[in-house]
């Protein structure tokens, strides 16, 4: 990997106040213990933001931008277009937040693009850009400032993780009005075609790698659908997944997906080699919108942007239930954040209501027991 200069950025304190499945109404006591029925204290888990940083100086093109995180050998690569059209930005942060290279971030790739994904697979990093019409697949420099074409994919929709594994080959996910399609690349990155997955036309579509198999979600307007390809499996439920992002944990053969239903956040437990992989549909937070999920090697991390347009965002407890906070003063248009697991912490990154790029990294600490933040609990 390349080395460069680090610039120097502002940092910024934060920490909301709630715990729960519902949005954060200022009336929480995140610093006490709670109590149960027999009056004994039980510790909890607490999310806080631990760290927290500003990028003004990085150009962006509008608020409203599709964004990508990228987790890094370095730390992060952030990815952003306009969704109204415009060229693919990007900028790279070390693992401490600090900005590599130049500070107003760099052009990755001119042209009209809407949408686009991104991933570090192998020591490589991969990204896509959609202009409408095709998708087109380059390889990227660490430093971001050397763009190589792998190829064209068709689709008008990318999953969120851009490339997955399958049977050893690299494989990709899109989606049109025509279905859900994998494109398929090998061990050297030479194109080797596309095989339809399914027929069904897509709402949206989301992606995650599933050991040396690729997991793929994606809603209908009255059905929601989860393949594997490697596998060659497809499950169907009879719900809508809209807005739906997934993450997975291969080693007990799981995962979870959260979506957008009736106005809320909704969640649904992956279990594979079920009866059905989507093993059902339960309401997360009556309110909310945008949701993602990742899982850092311990639980799952949910956020979604609430009723005051900030961000909450916590992990799932073993019940399901969401143990959670809101970040006040972020907050993202739609498609504007993007969370990513960087050397096992979760962080928040978001273009927010500030006009700016920031980052909040989340930690844990014990209620009742250690005032102490501790991001290995």
């Amino acid at each position: 990997m390349r080395s460069f200069l680090a610039v120097s950025l502002m940092v910024i304190g934060g920490c909301g106040d709630n715990l729960g499945g519902g949005e954060d109404t200022g009336d929480h006591d995140m610093n006490g213990a709670g109590i149960d029925n027999s009056g004994e204290v039980i510790n909890k888990l607490i999310p806080q933001v631990c760290a927290a940083h500003s990028w003004p100086s990085v150009f962006a093109q509008d608020k409203n931008l599709d964004l990508r995180a990228v987790p890094t050998q370095q730390g992060a690569a952030i990815f952003s277009v306009a969704r109204g059209g415009g060229s693919l930005y990007g900028f790279v942060v070390d693992a401490r937040g600090l900005i590599i290279g130049d500070a107003a971030g760099t052009k990755v790739l001119d042209g009209s693009f809407t949408s686009m994904s991104a991933t570090e697979i192998d020591g490589r990093l991969v990204v896509a850009a959609l202009d409408g019409t095709k998708i087109f697949v380059n390889m990227l420099s660490d430093d971001l400032t050397d763009a190589h074409l792998l190829g064209t994919m068709p689709g008008t929709m990318l999953g969120d993780t851009l490339m997955m594994y399958a049977r050893g080959y690299y494989v990709s996910a899109a989606g049109s009005p025509n279905g859900i399609t994998a494109s398929t690349f090998d061990a050297n990155w030479s194109e080797m075609g596309t095989q339809v997955v399914q027929q069904s036309a897509p709402l949206s579509l989301t992606s995650t790698r599933y050991g040396n198999d690729a997991m793929i979600a994606w809603s209908t307007p009255g059905d929601c659908h989860l393949a594997r390809i490697a596998a060659d499996t497809h499950n169907v439920r009879s719900f809508p997944c809209r807005n739906n992002r997934i993450a997975s944990n291969f080693a007990e053969k799981s995962g979870q997906m959260v979506f957008e239903e009736n106005g809320g956040v909704h969640r649904s437990d992956i279990m594979v080699g079920a009866h059905n992989d989507i093993a059902n549909n339960n309401q997360l937070v009556p309110t909310g919108k945008s949701p993602r999920i990742v899982y850092d090697g311990k639980r799952y991390w949910v956020s979604y942007i609430n009723t005051h347009g900030d961000i909450t965002l916590g992990y799932l407890e073993e019940d399901g239930s969401l143990a959670s906070m809101a970040i006040e003063n972020v907050r993202p248009m739609d498609g504007a954040y993007d969370l990513a697991v960087i050397d096992g912490s979760v962080w928040l990154y978001a273009f927010d209501g500030d006009n700016r790029y920031s980052a909040n990294k989340m930690c844990l600490t014990r209620e009742g027991l250690d005032p102490t933040i501790n991001s290995s609990i």
